[in-house]
């Protein structure tokens, strides 16, 4: 009878014991991960009335984050920032553009050879905007940056367009234009110089405007014109500017980058004048240097980062010139005649109306 009764008090207990594991299952015990889930499992209920929504991206285009993250732009530059030129003025437009709530990161001196290891660190990376500041990276972006169609590329000095590239063209012819015609202006001699750098085509259209700004004012002044070959080689700018000097040039003008500097060292240093292409540059000519003909590029980057925000980019090259407000003339540095002042704000005035065409046919 004893073992009986034993035998019944463990069937019991085995009861209770099953029960306890049950309902401590369904207060939310994890289930095992090994065990196909059935009709008691979770099920994930359909999107309804009362479901919370993903609202849909507004726009899907090249560049446009669907993340709700701030908009983050890389600048990709083959020279240095400090440059007082070219780079500088790229390097503002990024800063601008980050004034505009993007985040932004740069990087400088990058070969032509290294451009597309840059995008795509870049691209892969999490940018979804990134400028190319020189034509000379225009061919080997195109090899590149179909491979990151979500990713918009702004190409300087370029004449491709795409799905998600767009060009935007500096005049540097009108820089060009307003130096020459201002050297023709100021010389005595009958004998102007301009000295240029790597011969891209960015140069060379300031080399053509130069000749033909010169030929505006006075079709009698002799041009001597070279390159240097480099941007940053600022001795072999000033001995080259010094020979144009020694040939009879009493007005220099350099397109060159930090280049540049060197001629106007040059003017400084041989009584010449100097006409600068950049901010700051009259700091080495501090008696000689006459004013700058200034090319902000900054302002087309702002203007190509607003246009991009609006979504309002025509896939023609984009001009951004004196009539965009990127080609202006700088303070005058030592005094000039009033006649001339007036004449080179009529210039940028013809510009800005489309008076002045420039022939960039060779």
């Amino acid at each position: 009878m004893n073992k009986k009764i034993l035998k019944l008090l463990s069937l019991v207990l085995v009861l209770v014991f099953a029960l306890s594991v049950a309902v401590a299952c369904n207060n939310g015990a994890e289930p095992d991960p090994t065990e196909p889930a059935g009709s008691d499992a979770p099920q994930t209920e359909p999107a309804g009335s009362d479901a919370p929504q993903t609202e849909p991206a507004d726009e899907s285009r090249p560049g446009v984050r669907t993340d709700g993250k701030a908009n983050r732009v890389a600048l990709i530059l083959e020279g240095a920032i400090s440059d007082m030129s070219w780079n500088a003025t790229a390097y503002a437009g990024l800063q601008k553009i980050e004034a505009m709530g993007a985040e932004t990161h740069y990087v400088e001196n990058v070969p032509v050879s290294a451009v597309g290891d840059s995008i795509r660190t870049f691209a892969s990376s999490d940018y979804n905007i990134i400028f190319l500041a020189t034509s000379t990276y225009a061919d080997e972006a195109q090899r590149v940056m179909g491979d990151y169609p979500d990713v918009m590329f702004f190409l300087i000095n370029s004449a491709v367009t795409g799905p998600n590239a767009r060009s935007f063209a500096i005049q540097d012819a009108e820089q060009g234009f307003m130096m020459g015609a201002l050297s023709a202006m100021l010389t005595k001699s009958g004998t102007v110089g301009f000295v240029g750098g790597t011969p891209i085509n960015p140069i060379i259209n300031g080399s053509k405007g130069f000749a033909q700004g010169v030929a505006y004012v006075d079709p009698d002044v002799k041009i001597l014109s070279e390159n240097t070959g480099s941007m940053d080689d600022v001795n072999a700018a000033k001995e080259l500017a010094k020979g144009f000097v020694s040939q009879g040039a009493d007005v220099l003008s350099p397109m060159a980058n930090q280049s540049s500097l060197g001629v106007m060292e040059a003017g400084e240093e041989a009584g010449a004048y100097a006409i600068g292409s950049g901010e700051g540059q009259n700091d080495v000519a501090p008696t000689m240097a006459v004013t700058s003909v200034i090319k902000d590029t900054s302002v087309a980057y702002e203007a190509a980062y607003q246009a991009f925000l609006d979504n309002d980019l025509p896939e023609a090259v984009l001009p951004m010139g004196a009539a965009q407000g990127v080609v202006h003339l700088d303070d005058w540095y030592i005094e000039v005649d009033q006649e001339i002042k007036d004449a080179m704000d009529q210039i940028t005035q013809d510009f800005i109306d489309g008076k002045i065409v420039i022939d960039l046919a060779d």
